[in-house]
């Protein structure tokens, strides 16, 4: 795990999870590239961008399993990732104050996206704080768009889209397991609205020059983004199949850490810590009157 934070190439390749991944024209990507992937990427039966991942985002609700699922898939040899980042705020995570102030503690080999990257695009991060705390806008853009935008931050001046289908209901996400871990974080509120994430896309185009393109032929994101023109031939790369064996769902840690992270937020509740107090009494006042009071 690299947390230098060193990116040096002038081109990204950010794939996301929909289901134009299968169908990347390698041969529109330059000679040398990086690449980003968010969320449950590990689905995938092929590697279709690779082994190697420069940077791998996930966010708040999921990030405790998935650190621990990225950990394994680094000791099993699944894939190769420099970075681990967590999608995170200015302004919209404040109620997330335990997580933030734990976060180096649970995930010492992970980095806070808004800190490291999204931070860099402070006219951005102003306007998206605006919208949230004065107008009441909770539409929050996708983990692709948050990628794209980081990857703005990281210096990036052509960025390559795949698998980023905006979420178009005529399309279905290529792994039942995705739907499956999908459903089990069901909002009540519409959270994503791709009229945001063009919005975004284009502000950053403008104002940071840089050059952003697609490359899936049949991809919806088409109809926003170009597909690439130029053809590089000397790319002959062709995605493997995954091992058996490889991780291929989102894994739970061992019950005692779960406990341990779940305890964080049950004793930070007013009325909780309260009674732990409370029940502490008899236990000091003991550790007071006893000969070894300056040990536990």
């Amino acid at each position: 795990m690299n947390k230098n934070l060193n990116f040096t190439k002038k081109s990204v390749l950010i794939a996301g999870n929909g289901p134009s991944l299968k169908e990347i024209d390698y041969s529109l990507l330059p000679k040398e590239y990086d690449v980003f992937r968010c969320n449950h990427f590990y689905a995938e039966d092929k590697y279709y961008t690779g082994k190697k991942i420069k940077a791998a985002f996930f966010v708040i609700p999921y990030f405790f399993n998935e650190y621990y699922t990225m950990q394994k898939m680094l000791q099993n040899g699944d894939y190769e990732c420099e970075n681990i980042v967590c999608k995170m705020y200015n302004f919209q995570d404040r109620k997330e104050k335990i997580f933030r102030e734990n976060f180096k503690y649970f995930f010492p080999a992970a980095i806070n996206g808004y800190d490291a990257f999204f931070y860099k695009l402070k006219e951005l991060s102003n306007m998206i704080d605006f919208d949230f705390c004065y107008e009441y806008n909770t539409t929050e853009m996708l983990t692709g768009t948050y990628v794209i935008c980081c990857a703005v931050a990281c210096g990036y001046k052509e960025i390559y889209l795949a698998g980023m289908d905006f979420g178009d209901e005529k399309y279905n996400y290529f792994s039942e397991k995705i739907e499956k871990i999908k459903e089990s974080k069901k909002r009540t509120t519409k959270m994503h609205h791709k009229s945001i994430d063009l919005k975004i896309l284009d502000f950053l185009q403008q104002q940071y020059n840089v050059k952003i393109f697609s490359i899936c032929p049949n991809s919806s994101i088409n109809a926003f983004i170009p597909l690439h023109p130029i053809q590089n031939n000397e790319n002959i790369f062709k995605p493997i199949e995954r091992p058996k064996d490889a991780i291929k769902t989102q894994l739970t840690p061992p019950i005692k850490a779960v406990r341990r992270y779940k305890r964080l937020y049950l004793e930070s509740n007013i009325i909780i810590k309260f009674f732990h107090e409370l029940v502490q009494v008899p236990r000091r006042i003991r550790h007071y009157y006893s000969k070894t009071r300056y040990t536990r």
